[in-house]
């Protein structure tokens, strides 16, 4: 099969990386006349705009075409300037889903119509007929929608045309002619893959798409390969805490590391194919270091080739003693033990002594030690002979400076005695055993976050705020991202009381900011950490854009002759939101600034605000409709025990023309975002102008009531008056 590669096709690189879809154009002058714009439309058969390119090949006098300029269509819209000529068309789409041709309905630029351009110029506008497509989704190793990202055919190892990943997982892409091509996955944070799961264009399989749409189904991606082994000592026992560094294509520098845990298995996630080389060290100072296969050093270090997404196990070692680390029991000057609050040791922690001169600030590390597998240290270097000062003291600093396995606790950082400080710590004297220090585990916050069966949450983040102070730094804010199941377990948090919001960080945002749960962070429940326990099921479900916790609001007089102001409401993120303001009637704007006066024109009419909030480059609507626009009554209300009288009336007015009903709600309280909470009192018609109705369930001391009087017609709006009545006893 023959891939026709036209000028647009050729240019898509070009294109982008010159800049020129920003610029629009990209045209070669073939004379020095004055430019004049062709103009047309591009659509599908359903008349949506198509995203693709147009390319004028300009005529010569020996009757042949050559390229003379070409522009992005980002919205189906064609304005191209071009010198006077005749010109030839062509267009296409950049997913290739629907049909190439030339301009009038042709195949080839032999057969295209020629277009005479003498001055401004518009063609008829241009309908491109579907193309042989295929479809599909992209999923995680978790079944979840992967978020943005391409996916392209290739033939003949050209690129025929690209799509992108729709925030549900999705994808359509085509190509002008049906037949056999190569299709290549990127998705954003996911490894590159060739369908199905092949590293290369050459192992790829081949899929055949034709004149009935291809249905792909799911295709799974990965955030890389697995490289994993197990450390052992001489005698096969598992060596915890071990590092673990792996150097790719050569590399001097580690590209990824892992410390082994309990079983001296290490696990390195997400590697990129390439070829690796491993190293063995040990921070306790125990082993020797080693390359994989026992080899001393990255010359002579067997190589380990990772191919796309596979698992690579056996990284195994056995590592061999130092004998360097054993100490002698009769050098010691100070020594202890290291655990943490649950009472395991502490392996690989850093412990110093620090003098402890008599002026504050003269203070200084005099020496370090690193705990062992059993949580043990010892100072050999301590004594007055060894430092040659006159020191028999030492504050004594442990800090666990090495990583921790998925999911454990962090290790908060002591001074023996407990303290958190050098001034709060004890000296301990010099010689002297058992100088213990704990260490106290931090707590952890644990949930998932969906969006609905069908959308993505890739680029979505938990931020854990320290509730006191709030977002005042990053010494207060702790941040993760999702796994690809939607979940999330942060174990490195002090205890203490944490507010969390859950973010959409991705550069194309849709997901509305959330505090937990479902609220702002002025009302976010607190969630309590406390030391060594997660909190769990703190769960989010994001929706689209910011949302309006309360609805903006319309006040003022909605009267003929009246002003009405707009109030913003209350959102899901406050600080740094800006507002823009709509009014309209009958889905016409009317208005725009914060307040709008009720002229004549709005007799008779609703009048509707809408409120767009943003804030970090994410939006939310939100509208709210007045009442029907007419005169403004004039409204009293007298209260006199339970009893309340109403009275409308107007200038030259009778009182029968007032009829409709009168309902009393007593504010019983606000909710969390100011709105008031009422709860009807009373109930009563209308009658030539004039209502009396007995309020129920008023409380001793002051009442906020508020009447609201309905009018039947549409010469007269309605009216809300507001009293406080106070009731001396029950």
């Amino acid at each position: 099969m023959q891939i026709r590669s036209t000028g647009a096709r050729r240019r898509l690189s070009s294109l982008a990386a010159a800049g020129a879809l920003a610029a629009g154009v990209l045209a070669i002058a073939p004379a020095n006349a004055a430019p004049v714009g062709v103009t047309t439309t591009v659509t599908d058969s359903a008349g949506n705009p198509v995203e693709g390119y147009v390319t004028a090949y300009l005529g010569s006098s020996d009757g042949s075409y050559f390229t003379a300029g070409g522009q992005y269509l980002a919205d189906g819209r064609m304005n191209l300037p071009l010198e006077p000529g005749t010109y030839k068309f062509e267009f296409e789409s950049i997913d290739g889903t629907v049909a190439s041709e030339f301009y009038t309905d042709k195949v080839d630029l032999a057969s295209a119509d020629a277009v005479a351009v003498t001055g401004p110029t518009a063609l008829a506008p241009v309908v491109l007929a579907p193309a042989p497509i295929a479809t599909g989704r992209v999923v995680n190793g978790a079944g979840r929608p992967v978020r943005s990202g391409n996916v392209s055919l290739h033939a003949n190892g050209s690129m025929v045309s690209s799509a992108r990943i729709e925030r549900d997982g999705t994808f359509r892409v085509g190509a002008s002619l049906a037949g056999s091509y190569k299709l290549r996955v990127s998705a954003n944070g996911y490894a590159p893959e060739w369908y199905a799961n092949k590293t290369t264009e050459a192992t790829a399989d081949a899929i055949t798409i034709g004149a009935a749409p291809l249905a792909l189904g799911d295709i799974g991606v990965s955030r890389g390969g697995v490289l994993t082994g197990r450390l052992t000592n001489a005698t096969g026992a598992a060596i915890e805490r071990a590092r673990v560094d792996v150097y790719r294509n050569g590399n001097t520098f580690s590209s990824y590391n892992d410390l082994t845990d309990a079983n001296g298995v290490f696990r390195i996630d997400g590697a990129l194919e390439g070829i690796y080389q491993v190293r063995f060290t040990d921070p306790v100072g125990q082993f020797v270091t080693e390359w994989f296969a026992d080899k001393a050093g990255q010359a002579s270090a067997a190589e380990i080739v990772l191919n796309g997404d596979a698992t690579v196990p056996g990284i195994d070692a056995v590592l061999a003693d130092d004998p360097s680390f054993a100490v002698d029991p009769a050098t010691v000057d100070l020594s202890g033990t290291v655990t943490d609050s649950s009472g395991a040791p502490v392996i690989g922690a850093q412990v110093a002594a620090w003098s402890t001169p008599l002026k504050s600030g003269d203070e200084y590390r005099e020496s370090y030690a690193v705990t062992n597998r059993a949580g043990q240290y010892a100072f050999t270097d301590l004594d007055p002979d060894s430092t040659g000062s006159s020191e028999n003291q030492y504050k004594i600093e442990v800090e666990d400076v090495l990583g921790r396995e998925d999911g454990q606790y962090h290790r908060v950082g002591r001074w023996y005695g407990g303290g958190q400080s050098f001034a709060a710590a004890a000296p301990a004297p010099v010689p002297a055993a058992g100088v213990n220090v704990t260490l106290p585990l931090t707590g952890g916050i644990a949930g998932a976050v969906t969006a609905g069966s069908t959308l993505s949450t890739d680029g979505v983040s938990v931020q854990m705020v320290e509730a006191k102070d709030g977002i005042v730094g990053f010494e207060n804010v702790a941040l993760t991202s999702l796994e690809d199941d939607g979940t999330f377990n942060v174990t490195s948090l002090k205890p203490g009381d944490y507010k969390v919001l859950f973010l959409d960080g991705s550069s194309d945002r849709f997901f509305g900011p959330e505090w937990y749960d479902d609220t702002n962070y002025a009302n976010a429940k607190v969630v309590t950490v406390s030391s060594g326990k997660t909190a769990t099921g703190i769960d989010a479900t994001m929706e689209e854009g910011m949302r309006a916790l309360r609805k903006p609001e319309i006040k003022g007089n909605p009267y003929l002759g009246g002003k009405v102001r707009a109030t913003t409401g209350e959102w899901t993120l406050d600080g740094d939101t800006t507002y823009q303001y709509a009014w309209m009637v009958d889905d016409q704007v009317v208005g725009q600034g914060r307040t709008l006066k009720v002229s004549k024109k709005f007799k008779r009419e609703r009048i509707t605000l809408r409120v767009t909030a943003s804030n970090a480059g994410v939006t939310g609507i939100a509208m709210v409709t007045s009442q029907k626009i007419g005169k403004k009554p004039k409204v009293k209300v007298a209260v006199n025990g339970a009893r309340a009288k109403v009275s409308v009336s107007a200038k030259k007015v009778k009182a029968k023309k007032f009829t409709g009903t009168v309902v009393a709600k007593k504010i019983v309280r606000t909710d969390e975002f100011g709105a008031p909470v009422y709860k009807k009192v009373g109930k009563a018609k209308l009658r030539n102008g004039k209502a009396a109705l007995t309020l129920k369930k008023m409380t001793k001391g002051k009442n906020k009531v508020v009447f609201l009087i309905t009018l039947k017609g549409d010469k007269y709006g309605d009216a809300e008056v507001a009293r406080t009545i106070k009731v001396k006893k029950r």
